[in-house]
C-alpha cells in the first residue's frame, strides 16, 4: 500500500484547481425557460443596487465545504466604492483537515473599473497578500509571502475589472438572453491579467432547484467554466462548476456559516475520493514500468489528445476510450522529425514567468552551483532533478513560484515541478512543465505534474521521484509554456474512466 507521504507526492493538481472554481457545467434539464423581460437587466452604478450584500454555501461533491460573502460600501467624499469579498472552506484532504480563507479589498469607479486593490489568501499557516492600484495605465502591484516580496507591473491597454465583479459587470451592460460579453480581469491566483468572456443563453425557473426567474449566464475562464444564475434584483443566486459537483447558492448569514460545524464531523477525503482514477486491475511497482497500454474515458471530448515522449495516442477509440501507450525509454523510437523545434520555437520554454523566476539572481545562481561539474546537456538534466528530488522535502502544503519553493525546500509534485522548471531554464535547458496521471501503488491513477527538457528532443523528467526519462504509468493530458498551461487539466478531473489493457514492470521479469 502507498505510504501518505508518497500520495502527497503525487496528489497536488486537484488542489489547485478546487481553488479556482472552473470547470464545465450541466444542468439545463431542470430549468424551465420563461418570456424574457421586455427590456434588460441593467443598473447605471453600484448604488442602484438594491442590494449591499450576498452570502452564499459551498457545497462540494454533496458536502457543505465553506461560504462566501460579498459586500458592497460606497466611500464617503468619493466617488469609489468599495467591494468586498471574502470565501471560507474547511475541507480534509490527504487525510488532514485544511482551511483555507479569501479575501479581497477591491476599490471600483462607479462603472466597476477597478482603481485598488488587496488581496489575502490563508492555507492553514501560510499567507499571501497582494497589494496594488491602477493608475496612468499601468498596473502595479506588490505581492508578499511568508518570506518573500514580489513585484508585479503590467502595461495596460484597456480597463480592468476584479474578479469579484465577474457577475456584477453584465448587470452594468445590459443583461437579456443572448447578450455576450468580454473584458480583461485580474486574478490573483494565477498573479495575471485574464480574460472573461461571458453570455446570456436563457431566462427562467427551476421549482426542483427552487430557482426564482434569473437569468442562466456561462462565464469562460481560462478555457473553464461556470453557470450562474441571476434574478431580477441583480443577485446571484446559485452557480455551478466542476459538472455539477460545486454547487454555490444564496443563503441567510447563519446559515453559511454552519459549515464551520458541519465540516468539522466530515472525516471524508474529499478531494482524494473525486480525483482518484481506480483500474480493474492492480498495477505492481508502478515506478519500475516499462510499459502501458491503457484505455482512458472522458479525455477526448475535453482536451487535445497528446502525443511523445514516450507516449503514443492512438485514434483509434475502444469503447469510447482513446488507447495511450506509453514505454519507459526517455529516447523512445516514437520520436519523429517533429520532436525537434528550431531555436526560435524555443523561446517560450527558456522565458521566465511569474511562477518560473528562471531570470532571479537566487535561480540563477543555484542552477550554476548544481551544473557546475556536469559537462553535457544531459548531465546538466540529471544533475537538476536530482537536487531537487533529494532537497525539496516532500510536503502537502502549497507552493506560489519557484523561487519560494527554493527559500522553504518544501512541497509535493508541484513545487518539485515548478522549481526544476525554473532552474533548467536559468541553465539554458529548455523546459515546459506537464500535467497528467501518474500510478500510486495501492490506490490507482492520481493527479500528478512533472516536466519535459529539450535535448535535440523532448525528454519527460520527474523531479519528484528522480527520474530521467519517465516510469510508463505517467500519463501526459496538458503541456505548456507557463504554469497556467496546466489549469486545463481541471476540464477532467472527476470525469475519467480507466481501463488497463498491458503492463509490464522490471520487477516482473
Amino acid at each position: 500500500m502507498i505510504s501518505d507521504k508518497k500520495r502527497k507526492k503525487i496528489l497536488s493538481v486537484p488542489f489547485l484547481f478546487i481553488l479556482l472554481f472552473f470547470s464545465t457545467s450541466c444542468i439545463s434539464f431542470y430549468f424551465h425557460s420563461l418570456p424574457s423581460p421586455k427590456e434588460p437587466l441593467r443598473f447605471s452604478s453600484l448604488k442602484d443596487l438594491p442590494y449591499r450584500q450576498l452570502w452564499s454555501g459551498f457545497v462540494f461533491n454533496g458536502e457543505k465545504v465553506g461560504f462566501t460573502h460579498l459586500k458592497i460600501t460606497p466611500l464617503e467624499g468619493e466617488e469609489f466604492f468599495l467591494i468586498n469579498s471574502e470565501a471560507h472552506l474547511r475541507i480534509r484532504f490527504m487525510g488532514m483537515d485544511k482551511q483555507i480563507s479569501m479575501k479581497s479589498e477591491d476599490r471600483v469607479r462607479p462603472d466597476l473599473t477597478l482603481a485598488s486593490f488587496y488581496y489575502e489568501q490563508r492555507i492553514d499557516k501560510k499567507t499571501w497578500t497582494i497589494k496594488g492600484e491602477v493608475v496612468g495605465g499601468r498596473f502595479q502591484a506588490m505581492m508578499q509571502t511568508n518570506d518573500q516580496a514580489k513585484l508585479i507591473e503590467k502595461k495596460l491597454e484597456g480597463p480592468i475589472y476584479p474578479v469579484s465583479a465577474v457577475n456584477l459587470y453584465p448587470l452594468f451592460q445590459g443583461m437579456e438572453t443572448g447578450s455576450s460579453y468580454r473584458y480583461l480581469v485580474f486574478d490573483p491566483q494565477t498573479q495575471s491579467l485574464m480574460e472573461i468572456s461571458q453570455h446570456v443563453t436563457d431566462f427562467g425557473e427551476s421549482q426542483k432547484l427552487h430557482l426564482e426567474p434569473s437569468y442562466k449566464m456561462d462565464t469562460e475562464m481560462l478555457g473553464h467554466r461556470v453557470t450562474t444564475w441571476i434574478n431580477l434584483r441583480g443577485e446571484t443566486i446559485f452557480e455551478l462548476a466542476m459538472g455539477g459537483v460545486l454547487i454555490t447558492h444564496k443563503e441567510e448569514e447563519d446559515k453559511a456559516k454552519r459549515y464551520l460545524s458541519e465540516a468539522s464531523f466530515n472525516k471524508k477525503d474529499l478531494i482524494l475520493d473525486f480525483s482518484l482514477v481506480k483500474t480493474q486491475i492492480p498495477l505492481p511497482c508502478p515506478r519500475e514500468a516499462i510499459f502501458l497500454e491503457v484505455a482512458l474515458e472522458g479525455v477526448a471530448e475535453e482536451l487535445p489528445i497528446l502525443q511523445g515522449p514516450g507516449q503514443e495516442a492512438m485514434g483509434k477509440k475502444v469503447e469510447k476510450m482513446t488507447v495511450y501507450r506509453l514505454h519507459s525509454d526517455p529516447h523512445s523510437p516514437l520520436k519523429t522529425r517533429a520532436d525537434f523545434l528550431p531555436e526560435a520555437d524555443l523561446s517560450p520554454y527558456l522565458a521566465p514567468t511569474v511562477h518560473l523566476e528562471s531570470n532571479h539572481p537566487e535561480i540563477k545562481k543555484k542552477a550554476a552551483e548544481i551544473i557546475a561539474d556536469a559537462t553535457s546537456p544531459a548531465e546538466r538534466v540529471r544533475s537538476l532533478v536530482k537536487w531537487v528530488s533529494e532537497e525539496v522535502k516532500d510536503e502537502a502544503v502549497d507552493s506560489l513560484s519557484a523561487l519560494e519553493v527554493l527559500h522553504t525546500l518544501r512541497g509535493e509534485c508541484q513545487a518539485h515541478t515548478m522549481l526544476y522548471t525554473a532552474l533548467a531554464r536559468a541553465a539554458g535547458i529548455p523546459t515546459r512543465p506537464v500535467g497528467g496521471l501518474v500510478y500510486a501503488e495501492g490506490l490507482g491513477f492520481l493527479y500528478h505534474s512533472w516536466a519535459e527538457s529539450y535535448l535535440d528532443g523532448w525528454i519527460a523528467v520527474d523531479p519528484t521521484f528522480n527520474q530521467v526519462g519517465v516510469d510508463a504509468t505517467h500519463i501526459k493530458l496538458v503541456e505548456g509554456p507557463s504554469w497556467t498551461s496546466l489549469l486545463q487539466i481541471g476540464k477532467v478531473i472527476g470525469r475519467i474512466k480507466a481501463r488497463i489493457v498491458d503492463y509490464r514492470a522490471a520487477c516482473q521479469e
